[in-house]
């Protein structure tokens, strides 16, 4: 019996060995990765048959959203004929007039070269554009040009806040390299138990090796953030409010009979 718990000991710290080994290779894989890309969203957007014919002439006609539409129509060859510089033609409208869906759809041909020479910085400044009225994409797409300083002047600190956004609005991608970055503290102070709620939340998506890393947090002792008691707290502050209410009403009332 003895030497089947030696055994099975021995067994088992080669597959926490192994694990640990897998752990740290994924995460030196997916910092390389980290480092190296800026990943933009490639997938082609979905586009009813009519769409060219239903918006058309609003689009002609000044309007955005029929203009960006009719972009789509140009860059997916739905009821046209397929023409990228077309569909770059009536993004840069819908832009103009303030369409954010068209500001990311520009950064994307401007990252890739579609329609358009390949520019970092062009791309870069759509993202911005984009992101800056809460494009979860765009907010993802600039953070990592943050990080690795693709497009514009490197900053990890800016590129932290921005996944910090994206994360927010559900890009598990944006919170896997959130979870990242405060695990490391990169660009802000290490917060593991941040960084564990965060691999938690790309994990729920499916997303890389966010549950492995979320567990080897999880050994190391790591346990998620303590929930402050907002309601409790909001409940003694209006405990406090009444009270002082009733004493400062009690003080007039005092100083009202003393006229009298």
């Amino acid at each position: 019996m003895n030497i089947i718990q030696i055994h099975n000991s021995h067994y088992m710290n080669r597959i926490c060995a192994f694990c640990r080994l897998r752990g740290f290779l994924a995460a030196g894989v997916a910092l390389l990765l980290f480092s190296l890309t800026c990943h933009a969203d490639t997938a082609l957007p979905t586009v009813e048959v009519n769409a060219y014919k239903d918006n058309i002439t609003l689009a002609s006609h000044g309007n955005p959203e029929a203009a960006r539409i009719v972009g789509d129509c140009y860059l997916t060859g739905t009821g046209v004929k397929t023409d990228v510089n077309q569909a770059w033609k009536w993004y840069a409208r819908a832009a103009g007039k303030g369409d954010n869906e068209a500001r990311y759809r520009i950064a994307v041909l401007y990252h890739e070269g579609k329609g358009v020479r390949q520019n970092d910085v062009e791309a870069a400044y759509w993202f911005g554009r984009a992101a800056k009225n809460g494009h979860p994409l765009a907010l993802l797409n600039l953070a990592d040009c943050y990080y690795t300083g693709r497009g514009l002047i490197g900053d990890k600190r800016i590129a932290a806040e921005n996944y910090w956004r994206a994360a927010d609005r559900g890009v598990a991608e944006a919170a896997y390299k959130l979870a990242l970055m405060l695990r490391d503290g990169i660009g802000m102070p290490q917060d593991k138990p941040m960084a564990l709620k965060y691999f938690n939340q790309a994990a729920a998506s499916g997303y890389a090796d966010s549950e492995l890393l979320a567990q080897f947090l999880v050994q190391e002792g790591v346990r998620l953030p303590v929930k402050k008691g907002v309601a409790t707290v909001g409940k003694n502050k209006r405990t406090s409010a009444k009270t002082s209410a009733k004493s400062a009403s009690s003080k007039r009332s005092g100083k009202t009979k003393r006229r009298r």
